[in-house]
């Protein structure tokens, strides 16, 4: 049985995964930090210093007070998500089932979220992520949830496969197999034909992506094994 997509709001949600992002600044240098927050909201800086919280009160304060004036905008335009995935997700299931089996989609609420900020992260534990709270192509919002589902069934499945990476020294380097991955799949001409728009992919990926694409837009199935140790390949010989 697959799994259905809830949509629901939930301010603190938003609140958690500022709060996400402002912790992986340890780790990237705060890039996703100024991507995802500052990029959008340059006036949080001033609650910040050196990519740590001096205010989190304020913070908090600036996310409620959002959510209330966008109160209305959001509940339309949650519903209009929903109801636009409830026409792709039948074809959704019939692409994914081709690189996952039903078993790797495991138990759990699966739920979709709304977010202010400039980046929709994913939540494996809790099988929860994020869309953007507002969009113009609304349609697209169909592949961000494309490509987050498509991820924890990826993260499912590589874990099984090769235990050794579900170590956290591996993190990065299975976050730019997935994400790759994803990119490879979504922009093939099988899963274009149904969602009409390319997921959107990052930078450092972009010549890996298009190499891979060569190779992998061609076959009428992709070969999930295949692809991943093509990846794993190319992620290894180059620095990202």
């Amino acid at each position: 049985m697959y799994p259905k997509v809830k949509f629901k709001i939930g301010v603190r949600k938003d609140i958690n995964t500022l709060l996400a992002f402002t912790k992986d600044a340890n780790f990237d240098g705060g890039e996703n930090l100024n991507w995802a927050i500052f990029r959008k909201y340059p006036e949080l800086k001033k609650y910040y210093d050196n990519n740590k919280i001096i205010k989190q009160k304020e913070l908090e304060k600036f996310i409620k007070d959002k959510y209330r004036k966008e109160k209305y905008l959001i509940e339309n335009n949650l519903k209009i998500y929903e109801k636009n995935w409830g026409k792709k997700e039948k074809k959704f299931f019939e692409l994914s089932n081709e690189l996952f089996e039903e078993k790797y989609w495991t138990k759990g609420k699966y739920t979709a979220f709304p977010t202010i900020w400039g980046m929709f992260p994913r939540f494996l534990e809790d099988k929860t992520f994020q869309v953007p709270y507002k969009y113009k192509n609304k349609k697209y919002v169909n592949v961000v949830i494309a490509h987050e589902m498509l991820h924890f069934a990826f993260y499912e499945y590589i874990y099984i496969k090769y235990p050794k990476y579900a170590k956290d020294k591996y993190n990065f380097l299975i976050w730019n197999i997935s994400e790759i991955f994803n990119e490879v799949v979504q922009n093939s001409p099988k899963w274009l034909k149904v969602f009409d728009v390319k997921t959107m992919g990052y930078p450092m990926h972009e010549k890996i992506v298009k190499k891979l694409e060569k190779k992998y837009h061609k076959q009428e199935k992709i070969n999930r094994d295949e692809l991943i140790k093509d990846i794993l390949k190319e992620v290894k010989n180059i620095k990202i």
